[in-house]
């Protein structure tokens, strides 16, 4: 109860800038399923992006045409355009993974960007939506390595080579698979929380600046940050699978 009390007063004294929730009146102190709103936020607007990324995908496809234009067309583009991207990482097996990996891209992406919107937050600026992210890429990595492999196979990854280095070797690798959901989500974590704190802060300064717009250059920024970040995530995800079936031999 300690460390939870301790947690959410941090969460409070964080810099932030307001959501629409704070705008329509809510009380963020009070608790749902012990937890208070405050807490929610991170949860209810990574809900938010994901509906928005069904809704519109549902819409774009609802008549498909052989001859696409408007919004199908974008879709097909940006469809294209990961394919060709992550094929260069995953091979052949791009075609079965795209739709993880690109909808993990486009899902961090939208998140790290709704910062940027008044009133909307990033989701991605607290760790615990991070490492859920982080421990999602972390069981699908080593799930189609066994799958892909076998047991024995896949653990003969840890083994390497040659063999009378494994008792060096397995340990180091084991460490390294274990530390890999704590980088991702440390790094999109704490990139994401530093832009936008340092928005929050420029905005301040901006109000008490007669509401001259400083924080516009930090706001340019933070686009191609958000952008990097969702790529770099996305981008470990696929080495990551690659690594487990074996196709990064294959280039």
């Amino acid at each position: 109860m300690e460390e939870h009390a301790a947690a959410e007063k941090a969460a409070e004294k964080s810099i932030e800038l307001p959501s629409f929730m704070d705008l329509l009146g809510i009380d963020m102190h009070q608790h749902i399923w012990g937890l208070s709103l405050h807490q929610w936020l991170p949860v209810i607007m990574s809900v938010i992006a994901a509906l928005f990324l069904c809704g519109i995908s549902i819409y774009a496809t609802r008549n498909p045409k052989k001859i696409p234009g408007g919004l199908q067309c974008f879709m097909e583009m940006i469809v294209e355009t990961l394919d060709k991207f992550f094929r260069d990482i995953m091979g052949s097996a791009t075609s079965v993974f795209l739709p993880f990996v690109g909808s993990l891209f486009l899902y961090i992406l939208l998140m790290n960007m709704m910062g940027l919107i008044p009133l909307l937050h990033s989701s991605t600026n607290n760790l615990n939506t991070t490492l859920a992210l982080a421990i999602i890429v972390f069981f699908s990595t080593h799930y189609v390595g066994f799958s892909r492999n076998g047991l024995i196979g896949y653990f003969k990854h840890f083994l390497g080579e040659p063999l009378w280095l494994a008792p060096l070797l397995f340990p180091m690798h084991i460490i390294g698979e274990l530390a890999r959901p704590l980088s991702l989500s440390m790094r999109l974590f704490g990139n994401i929380m530093g832009e936008d704190t340092a928005i929050a802060i420029l905005v301040g300064l901006a109000v008490s600046l007669f509401y001259i717009p400083i924080h516009f250059p930090m706001l340019l920024l933070a686009l191609l940050t958000s952008l990097i970040q969702a790529g770099i995530f996305a981008i470990l995800a696929s080495v990551y699978i690659a690594g487990a079936i074996g196709h990064h031999e294959e280039h």
